[in-house]
């Protein structure tokens, strides 16, 4: 490429670029447009004595919860529950094959009549030789073992007869009912298999009585008594639950303290749901605002203050514990300044807010 040729195109490039700047210069977004105006509640904040809260997971269980096994051994049958079903208490709940009960029971029988018959041998030969000794016809050790066969007999008569009881008994275990009611939760058997003493078949629980457990450090666990009301969040909803039981042993592991505390009765809780128990701490001086004022945009929360002259700005704070309607704000906001109580969806910086019901926190 030659000289001319190069200075050709380099005196092009200026040339456009030149012209681009001038085009820029005289655009209109020089100036910004002047924001919407719109209608908010606007809210004064003051500095105010805040409750602290120190919040710890907790879980919602049944109070009441239970895993039924048989106490015979035999094949499983009439299991025909769903989980998720629920049961009235007495109600049959599955049966175990009871022929292994039925044959111990007939031994238990057949044992009994065997020491009866050796009972009815053994008194009548006490009858004899008790005349016999009464004449002095037999010596005194010879009446002794007479006697000692007939109450060995005799006690062989009552064990084989508790031996029935306790066959008996067991054929009763051969069915397993409901001992409350409740919803079966899970099943860890089918119809024909082979069940074992002591092995769960399914588990039942009552979710009519609800509780939550949380596991909590010694330091919080201090601040705690029975009978009091701690405040219990789960999905938006505020629960007062009330303090249960206190384990004053710490986990070995954990180190920390297992809290029960009751769920009033018609809480929106279901078992297995997950919430944050909000354990009280000393009161402090610092700032709150309604929840409705705190949002969530890009995922910064924050909220929107209004200055002097009426201009909305997205302000971002550092939001703490949520106590009722009220969120605390740890960083972010000062005693004196506004924000919009219910910003609309479409509320942006720069926007002029016209107060309506201006409110002191």
């Amino acid at each position: 490429m030659n000289a001319a040729k190069r200075s050709w195109i380099a005196g092009g490039l200026a040339l456009t670029l030149s012209l681009g700047l001038a085009a820029c210069a005289k655009s209109p977004r020089e100036a910004p447009a002047a924001g919407a105006t719109v209608q908010a509640q606007v809210l004064t904040l003051e500095s105010s004595s805040e409750k602290g809260y120190s919040s710890v997971p907790g879980t919602v269980v049944a109070a009441q919860q239970v895993q039924l096994s048989s106490r015979l051994s035999g094949y499983l049958r009439h299991l025909d529950l769903r989980v998720g079903q629920a049961v009235q208490r007495g109600q049959l709940l599955f049966e175990v094959d009871p022929a292994s009960a039925d044959s111990q029971v007939r031994q238990a029988q057949a044992g009994l009549a065997q020491a009866e018959a050796n009972f009815a041998n053994a008194r009548s030969n006490y009858e004899r030789f008790k005349k016999l000794y009464a004449e002095s016809a037999i010596p005194a050790k010879q009446w002794d073992e007479v006697q000692s066969q007939y109450h060995m007999a005799q006690a062989q008569v009552a064990a084989a007869r508790a031996g029935i009881a306790s066959a008996q008994a067991n054929l009763g275990y051969a069915r397993v009912t409901a001992p409350f009611a409740g919803i079966v939760t899970e099943k860890f058997q089918q119809n024909g298999d082979l069940v074992a003493p002591g092995r769960p078949v399914l588990s039942l629980a009552d979710p009519s009585h609800l509780e939550v457990q949380a596991s909590v450090g010694s330091r919080l666990f201090a601040s705690l008594h029975q009978g009091q009301t701690v405040p219990v969040l789960a999905d938006g909803h505020t629960i007062d639950a009330r303090v249960l039981d206190l384990v004053s042993v710490a986990d070995s592991q954990t180190h920390t303290h297992l809290v029960k505390l009751t769920v009033p009765a018609g809480s929106p809780l279901q078992a297995g749901d997950y919430v944050e128990v909000q354990i009280p701490s000393p009161s402090r001086q610092g700032i709150s605002v309604p929840r409705s004022a705190l949002l969530d945009r890009a995922g910064i929360p924050g909220v929107f203050v209004v200055d002097a002259k009426g201009i909305a700005h997205y302000r971002l704070v550092r939001p703490g514990s949520v106590v009722g309607q009220n969120v605390e704000i740890l960083a972010g906001l000062a005693p004196g300044e506004r924000i919009v109580v219910n910003p609309s969806a479409d509320l942006v910086n720069g926007d002029r807010v016209v107060s309506v019901g201006a409110q002191h926190d």
